[in-house]
């Protein structure tokens, strides 16, 4: 049986992590009232295939993965979208990154000093792998700038939404859209074969534009958030990974292991469209179940020192199937985790094969995506 919680929105908002992180402690499965929602809160890996797999189809991914506390409401199911043909042609059309991202991380680090401010950086970095390498295709300046301005307000977003539907936030999101728009459609114009876009020619054309602007921001900012990550805990297996490049199989296990401590997204929220059950749990309609990812990811019932970074998890195979969710699992698991991989698995020895970072005390974002703050800055010398 399911513990009840109550979590007034206040508490969410100022520290989510936080908040999750203690009701992680109540049980396997929580019940959160939170303002006008009550979801479902699951804390370990037993149902997340029931939840992203064997009911996809009742567990719908909905309009937003933030937390919301406004009332429920039924979700729109997109049916123009076929999700496992658009997932088969994007892996199929995947090249091999390593020139891409060396090109990129070039152009660069060209003009670095000794001291930079690391998240713009690396924005413009995954910019440029995403638009020209996995997209083959460009952007001119002005739409390149915007794009910057488009992720910044996207990474800041609040990942607690007001009850209300009419607020500044949901105003300021249809302008964002809208820019986000006229970038996906220069992105489109200008792509050449060969590049992940010839995998929308089977979408509908109403579709088209708003899938390659949601696949361009699923592309860089997860990207951008990882690669900073990266940078941080490399120092906890500089050795080794040194050792083996140019090969990557350390790389890629570290890789792995680095989106377990740091997920891109701490949490994945599905909406039941019909009256279902998770563990036996009832979840009638239009109610959320949020999947704990930090809890799942940390779980010492399948992770021996799971606070620890610790790349070997990885060089055997997967530890626990559905133990590790930084790129879901099932049908609506994230489109691009190849490609993810590939770019950063590419990145870290691009970047750091010839170069040493310094840190200061951590600054972390306390607002939207998880990740270094974006005045951080770093001092960088070459070794």
């Amino acid at each position: 049986m399911a513990s009840e919680v109550s979590v007034s929105p206040d508490a969410l908002r100022d520290d989510l992590e936080g908040a999750f992180e203690r009701l992680s402690a109540k049980g396997d499965l929580v019940w959160v009232a939170a303002g006008k929602q009550r979801f479902l809160l699951v804390n370990e890996p037993e149902a997340v295939s029931e939840v992203l797999v064997r009911k996809a189809e009742v567990l719908v991914k909905p309009r937003s993965q933030a937390i919301d506390t406004g009332p429920p409401r039924p979700e729109l199911i997109d049916a123009t979208i076929d999700v496992a043909s658009l997932r088969r042609a994007t892996t199929a059309g995947l090249a091999a990154r390593d020139a891409d991202v060396a090109g990129a991380v070039a152009a660069e680090t060209a003009a670095w000093g000794d001291e930079v401010e690391l998240m713009p950086a690396l924005r413009r970095i995954a910019i440029r792998i995403a638009v020209e390498g996995a997209f083959a295709s460009s952007l001119d300046v002005a739409a390149e700038a915007r794009l910057h301005e488009v992720l910044r307000w996207m990474d800041d977003a609040p990942r607690v939404l007001p009850a209300s539907r009419l607020s500044r936030y949901a105003l300021r999101r249809g302008a964002m859209h809208q820019y986000l728009a006229e970038i996906a459609a220069q992105l489109v114009a200008n792509a050449e074969p060969g590049g992940e876009l010839e995998a929308l020619q089977a979408v509908p054309d109403a579709a088209r534009l708003p899938l390659a602007g949601e696949l361009l921001l699923g592309a860089v900012g997860p990207l951008t958030q990882t690669a900073g990550w990266l940078l941080v805990r490399f120092a906890d297996d500089e050795a080794q990974l040194r050792a083996e490049w140019p090969a990557t199989t350390r790389t890629e296990a570290f890789v792995r292991e680095v989106t377990r401590l740091h997920p891109t997204n701490p949490r994945i929220t599905r909406a039941a469209i019909a009256d279902t059950s998770v563990a036996g749990e009832p979840v009638p309609a239009h109610t959320r179940v949020v999947l704990n990812v930090n809890a799942i990811s940390r779980d010492p019932r399948y992770y021996d020192e799971p606070e620890r970074l610790l790349p070997e998890r990885w060089l055997d195979g997967r530890p626990h199937k559905f133990a590790y969710l930084s790129f879901g699992v099932g049908e609506r698991r994230c489109v691009g985790e190849a490609f993810a991989l590939s770019a950063l698995t590419a990145l870290l020895p691009a970047l750091a094969a010839n170069r040493s970072f310094r840190f200061p005390p951590l600054q972390e974002t306390r607002r939207g995506r998880r990740q270094l703050a974006e005045e951080l800055r770093v001092l960088v010398s070459v070794c």
